[in-house]
């Protein structure tokens, strides 16, 4: 009997790790799913959000967990993280379901979300204190966040990327069309699938159909 696949679900920001329990609560046993806290979007990170050092945590964790390739699922900020940990260690990445990339960052949908974060108060944007038993996360640190992607061309890593890739857009998010698309082109062996009807962080509104998307292909690898 082979063992389960073991899956790292990566959550966007300002998600927590414990939006993908209703997804992986409806994975089947084949699959071993873990979703862990990512330092600068779920827990505080003294340096600012790094996208390289978010790639690396995923990665120490995923070897951690199995001396075989694993699969990373991310949504949004977690696409972008899952995208570098593949490149940055082939050997440890099988395949890769990626939901709302981009291949370079889309400046003036940043540039409009930075303006608008930067905008609100405190209170809308920072979670409960660690004493309050939340996160920590600050206004700032998903400033950081943003910060983060501002700028990025993934073209080049995407390219040498050899894994196969499931990338996801729901269909009401019509700001991630074109950039999962050219996800998609980028890639060597990659499909695109548009979801009637969702949103952009539809792992929150649809968990039972996301659950569905990832274990039909992650199976199927």
């Amino acid at each position: 009997m082979e063992a389960p696949t073991c899956v790292e679900f990566i959550h966007a920001g300002p998600q927590s790790p414990r939006v993908w329990d209703p997804v992986m609560a409806q994975l089947p046993g084949t699959i071993d799913a873990v979703a862990q806290t990512i330092p600068g979007i779920s827990a505080p990170a003294p340096e600012g959000f790094s996208l390289d050092a978010a790639a690396r945590w995923v990665l120490n964790d995923l070897a951690d967990r199995t001396d075989e390739e694993g699969v990373l699922v991310g949504i949004s900020v977690g696409a972008l993280i899952a995208i570098r940990a593949a490149a940055l260690e082939p050997g440890l990445v099988k395949g890769l379901v990626l939901s709302a990339p981009f291949a370079r960052s889309p400046r003036a949908l940043l540039k409009m979300q930075r303006t608008i974060s930067s905008a609100l108060p405190e209170r809308y944007l920072a979670g409960p204190t660690i004493e309050e038993g939340g996160s920590g996360i600050t206004k700032q640190d998903l400033l950081s966040v943003l910060d983060g992607m501002s700028g990025l061309d993934l073209r080049p890593e995407l390219y040498r990327i050899q894994c196969p890739a499931l990338v996801l857009v729901g269909g009401n998010d019509r700001a991630n069309h074109k950039g999962s698309g050219e996800v998609v082109e980028s890639m060597q062996d990659a499909q695109l699938q548009i979801v009637p009807g969702e949103g952009h962080l539809w792992n929150e509104t649809n968990p039972q159909r996301f659950a569905a998307a990832v274990s039909g292909w992650v199976e199927a690898l």
